[in-house]
Order: structure tokens, then C-alpha cells, then sequence
């Protein structure tokens, strides 16, 4: 998730220039590969257009002020949830029985005020942050 805000504020940092998966990489000091696969996922959300071959780039596919962090996240990540139980326990312990019941509600609660505070934070209000 980290990495895909910092991939979408690179590439709202230069919007006239445009840039590429290789300059994306040098600024996370990571490997393209890596850049590459999670503009790939939000593109397919619709969060970036790639331009692929000699000549390609990334740019927004949107204004950034129309793209929230709750994008960005059900973009890269596979859970639905931020917080979420295993799927497997030991029914025959009661500690186990006892987690699986009481966190769902507690779970559901810190889940929705992620969420809130990612629907409410939009790639614009980091830029202005940024500089």
C-alpha cells in the first residue's frame, strides 16, 4: 500500500514530463519489476494509464483529487479487510472459540474507521503536503 501512494505521488510530481517504471524504482530504491506489478493492478482499477514500449510511461488516469487511499488500497491489496481472522483455529480450545467470537465486531469497527480515513484522504491532499 506504502508503495503505491509513493508510486502515485511520483508520478503526480511530474505530470507534464511523465515518467516510467525505471525512475519510479530509483525514487522507492527498488526494482522496476516491483513497480511494474503494482501499476499493473492500478491500472486494471483504473488509477493509472500505462504506455508501454521504448517511448512508454505512466500517468494519473484521473485528477488526483478524484483518487482516494481506499482506492489505492482495494487496488494492491488482497485482503478486503485491514483486519481480519484466521480461517482455520482449533474448535476444541476454548481460547480459540473464544477469539473467533468476540474480535468480529471489534475487528468490523477498526475496519470501517480505516476505511473512513482512507476515503477521506485523497491523493491531492498528500501532494499539497508534499510541496
Amino acid at each position: 500500500m506504502a508503495s503505491a501512494v509513493h508510486i502515485l505521488c511520483v508520478v503526480a510530481w511530474f505530470p507534464e514530463e511523465g515518467t516510467n517504471s525505471d525512475a519510479i524504482a530509483r525514487s522507492l530504491k527498488t526494482n522496476p519489476v516491483v513497480v511494474r506489478r503494482l501499476l499493473k493492478s492500478m491500472e486494471k482499477e483504473g488509477l493509472v494509464k500505462v504506455r508501454r514500449g521504448r517511448n512508454g510511461g505512466v500517468e494519473l488516469a484521473r485528477d488526483p483529487q478524484d483518487i482516494t487511499l481506499d482506492e489505492v488500497y482495494r487496488a494492491v491489496e488482497s485482503e478486503d479487510s485491514i483486519f481480519s481472522l484466521r480461517d482455520t483455529v482449533n474448535e476444541r480450545c476454548p481460547v480459540a472459540r473464544g477469539v473467533q467470537s468476540l474480535l468480529p465486531p471489534v475487528f468490523a469497527a477498526a475496519n470501517s474507521a480505516v476505511e473512513a480515513a482512507l476515503n477521506r484522504t485523497t491523493l491531492a491532499s498528500l501532494m499539497t503536503s508534499i510541496g
